[in-house]
C-alpha cells in the first residue's frame, strides 16, 4: 500500500513538475487546430490532394500554356504594326488561336523529328509540318453551284473597277483657292514656272473608291465629270488643285466563266487551308491547352 501510494505521489509529483506536461501539450494542439488560418491551409492541402488524385500530371511536351510572357509577345508584335493599337478582345482571341495553332504544328514537328538536319530555325519548322499537313488534305473539285455561290461573295476581288487617270497640282492654306486660279491662268497661257510643273502629282488608272478617303467622294465625282485633256479647278476634303483628267474607264462585272480556272483554285486553296486547321486542331487534342487568361 505504502509503495503504491508513493508511486502515485512520484507520478504526480511528476506532472507538476513539468509546466510544459501533457495537458499543457494537449491543450496547445487543441488552440492550434481551432485558429482560422491553420484550418484553412488544411483545407487546402485536401483540395489539391483531391486535385492530384483525379488530375494525372502533365508531362512539358504535352502541356501548351499562354503564359504571361507570350500574352505580352503576341500583344506586342499586334502593338508594333498597328501603329501603337491594343488589340480588341475579338482580336487577341484571334491571335491567341493562331498562336496556338502554330505551337501545336511545330511539337508535332519535334515529334516527327523534322527538326533533323536542320538549324532548328523555329519558322522553318513549323513550315516544313505546315506543308505535310497540307499535302495531306484531299479536296474535291468544286460543283459549279459551290463555285457560283463562292464567287458571288467574292466577286468585288474579280470585277473590272472604274478607273481614273490624271494631274493635280495641290494648293493649300489660306490663299489655296486664290493661288491654284492664278496657276490655271498660267497653265492656259503656257507660262506655268517650272515650280508648277515640279509639284504636279500623276495618278495612273487609279479606282475612284481608293482617291476618296483622301480626296472625298465629291471631288472625285467633280473629276470624272471633268472633258479629258481640260485644266480645272476643284476643291477637296485635303484643299484646292488644278486638275487634268487624262483618262475615265468604266469598269465591268466578270463573268464567272471568263475566270473559272482562276476561281477553282481559289476555292480549293481556301477550302484545304479550312481542312488543314481543322486537322490541326485534331492534333491539338493530344495537348492539355491551358490559356491562362488574365
Amino acid at each position: 500500500m505504502t509503495g503504491t501510494g508513493k508511486e502515485s505521489a512520484a507520478a504526480g509529483g511528476s506532472d507538476a513538475q513539468r509546466p510544459d506536461g501533457g495537458r499543457t501539450g494537449r491543450s496547445w494542439l487543441r488552440r492550434l487546430v481551432a485558429e482560422p488560418l491553420v484550418q484553412f491551409m488544411a483545407l487546402g492541402a485536401m483540395i489539391f490532394a483531391a486535385h492530384a488524385a483525379v488530375t494525372p500530371p502533365v508531362s512539358k511536351e504535352r502541356l501548351i500554356e499562354v503564359t504571361p510572357e507570350v500574352r505580352e509577345a503576341i500583344v506586342g508584335a499586334f502593338k508594333s504594326s498597328h501603329e501603337g493599337r491594343e488589340p480588341g478582345a475579338d482580336e487577341y482571341a484571334k491571335l491567341v488561336d493562331v498562336w496556338i495553332l502554330n505551337e501545336i504544328t511545330f511539337r508535332e514537328a519535334l515529334a516527327q523529328g523534322l527538326d533533323k538536319g536542320d538549324e532548328m530555325i523555329r519558322d522553318r519548322i513549323v513550315h516544313k509540318m505546315r506543308l505535310l499537313v497540307f499535302n495531306g488534305v484531299e479536296v474535291k473539285e468544286p460543283t459549279r453551284e459551290e463555285l457560283a455561290a463562292w464567287y458571288e461573295k467574292r466577286r468585288k476581288n474579280y470585277d473590272i473597277p472604274d478607273t481614273v487617270s490624271f494631274i493635280a497640282v495641290p494648293f493649300t492654306g489660306p490663299k489655296a483657292e486664290e493661288n491654284a486660279r492664278a496657276v490655271l491662268e498660267q497653265i492656259l497661257a503656257g507660262t506655268e514656272p517650272e515650280e508648277v510643273q515640279m509639284r504636279a502629282l500623276i495618278y495612273g488608272e487609279r479606282p475612284p473608291a481608293t482617291l476618296e478617303p483622301s480626296l472625298g467622294k465629291p471631288f472625285v465625282e467633280q473629276l470624272i465629270a471633268v472633258p479629258e485633256g481640260e485644266w480645272r479647278v476643284l476643291q477637296s476634303q485635303a484643299g484646292w488643285h488644278v486638275v487634268r483628267l487624262d483618262s475615265y474607264s468604266p469598269g465591268r462585272k466578270v463573268d464567272l466563266d471568263e475566270v473559272g480556272a482562276q476561281v477553282a483554285q481559289a476555292w480549293k486553296d481556301e477550302r484545304r487551308r479550312i481542312l488543314a486547321i481543322a486537322a490541326t486542331r485534331d492534333l491539338g487534342k493530344a495537348y492539355v491547352i491551358r490559356r491562362s487568361e488574365p
